[in-house]
């Protein structure tokens, strides 16, 4: 089962950031991993996962993603977390798309 699925309860700062790089490096290289990235069932995923889906499309300004993936579309309804995730102790510019859904990274 691939990590985007796994049940998070518990998980530690470092186990969200190993999820947030494992998401980087699938849709940052979204041509090559084209196969998985279909196959994606959002509704299996917990919100934060959506959320770190989301915040690396929209960083990089693939919003293209969100039409040439119909199973991507419903996360053009992504709300930010109600509680904040951090992955790690850095910050990010103000109008930063990670600070706007609530992860500090």
């Amino acid at each position: 089962m691939p990590i985007y699925y796994e049940d998070q309860t518990g998980w530690t700062k470092g186990e969200f950031c190993y999820l947030h790089r494992y998401l980087h490096r699938l849709f940052y290289y979204y041509k090559k991993h084209e196969m998985e990235i279909s196959q994606m069932d959002i509704g299996r995923m917990t919100d934060i996962t959506r959320v770190l889906i989301y915040c690396i499309i929209v960083y990089y300004h693939y919003d293209f993603l969100f039409s040439e993936y119909n199973n991507l579309a419903p996360l053009k309804k992504t709300e930010s977390l109600k509680e904040q995730l951090i992955l790690d102790d850095g910050t990010l510019q103000e109008d930063d798309i990670y600070k706007k859904m609530n992860v500090v990274y």
